[in-house]
């Protein structure tokens, strides 16, 4: 038994999201004794068949340091290209594999007629990560010409003959939103948080500082956390966002931006490398996830770095991980949100809340990649 995994929509567009750590860890935890796999990357007119050590290192890339001005896909595609392994033509990839796994969200033809091709001739399988761009649609803004292609991509979710998804609220969408018959394989694998070091926090100053992490999505709030923590007036506390900005709300983008040049307790950092990110999380005391969230694996980041985590909304893995370094926290109103800056910015909250942190609770990266590995054999 040998699995094919499709890697074609990250060599194309490789840049650094929750995704993409999903493709890095699971190809750095793969258990070739399960099945064997090969990272299927398009290379010219060809197919380079890597191994999951190979594809980890081109994963990687997003998340390293780069030059500024660098070429992000020049990377990947040079990286790519300096592999050593087979080279396949397209036509000869049914004949290499007994199943076929599409491991991230693909809204390239190419992807998704190959998948549709290997689909009728062998298991194929999927990682099920939410259905958000069919059910909260203002969050997304596509290209012209790409709708068609999301419906495919969605419609070839329900239909896969395999899915693993990464929490119980994505499983229940590919049910009632997707309408994927309840009779085929839809299970639930956690994706991990312990490629996070732990860490004992070190942030000794009188400031308590809320981070919120990921792009400035409407679904996740930013603009909603920004108001509140204004009106709330604590003191003695700041509020860092770390991520891109929305691509479907530049007013969200520009509110942020004003907030950040005018208010010395709000700023914005864009573009931070994996370590630059980690030391932001480890040196802030409460991490914020508040709205809707396929899963959340900044969160298990965070509890990992020893910053617990407040949230709200639709959270799966704060959800995870309640009473074990996650706390929720009752309605997402104006109101609510004030109360949350002025409860946790109090003296003593914060320990109160690290106090609970148990790591032994956050899911394993290498039991992940063996549900998907296992979904894969015949």
């Amino acid at each position: 038994m040998r699995v094919g995994i499709d890697v074609e929509q990250f060599a194309r567009d490789p840049y650094g999201s929750g995704i993409q750590r999903v493709l890095q860890q699971l190809a750095l935890n793969w258990p070739n004794h399960e099945i064997e796999a090969d990272f299927v990357f398009p290379q010219g007119d060809f197919f380079a068949l890597l191994s999951p050590e190979q594809a980890a290192g081109i994963f990687s890339v997003p998340f390293g340091e780069q030059e500024v001005g660098s070429d992000l896909r020049e990377l990947v595609r040079t990286a790519i290209e300096n592999a050593t392994g087979p080279r396949v033509r397209g036509a000869d990839l049914l004949s290499l594999y007994t199943s076929w796994l599409l491991p991230e969200v693909s809204y390239l033809p190419s992807v998704l007629e190959r998948f549709r091709i290997f689909h009728a001739s062998m298991i194929s399988a999927m990682i099920g990560f939410d259905a958000l761009p069919m059910t909260e649609p203002a969050n997304y803004r596509f290209p012209a010409g790409t709708v068609p292609y999301v419906s495919d991509y969605f419609r070839q979710l329900a239909q896969a003959d395999r899915v693993v998804c990464i929490s119980d609220y994505a499983r229940e969408e590919l049910w009632h939103a997707l309408r994927r018959p309840m009779n085929l394989f839809t299970e639930v694998a956690h994706p991990g948080g312990d490629h996070v070091a732990v860490h004992v926090p070190q942030n000794s100053d009188d400031l308590v500082r809320f981070i919120r992490l990921g792009t400035l999505e409407a679904r996740k709030m930013p603009v909603e956390i920004l108001h509140a923590f204004l009106e709330a007036r604590c003191e003695h506390a700041e509020l860092v966002f770390v991520g891109g900005g929305s691509s479907s709300d530049s007013g969200i983008n520009a509110a942020i931006t004003i907030a950040s040049e005018s208010n010395p307790r709000v700023t914005w950092i864009q573009g931070a490398t994996d370590i630059e990110v980690n030391e932001l999380i480890a040196n802030a005391d409460v991490f914020l996830a508040l709205g809707t969230e396929g899963y959340g694996i900044p969160v298990l980041e965070a509890i990992a770095a020893g910053t617990p985590v407040v949230y709200g909304g639709i959270q799966p893995a704060a959800e995870l991980m309640q009473g074990g370094g996650a706390r929720a926290h009752m309605g997402l109103e104006h109101v609510n949100l004030v109360e949350l800056f002025h409860t946790y910015a109090q003296p003593g909250r914060v320990e109160e809340l690290r106090s609970e942190i148990d790591i032994s609770r956050i899911p394993s990266w290498a039991d992940f990649a063996m549900s998907i590995a296992r979904s894969c054999k015949s």
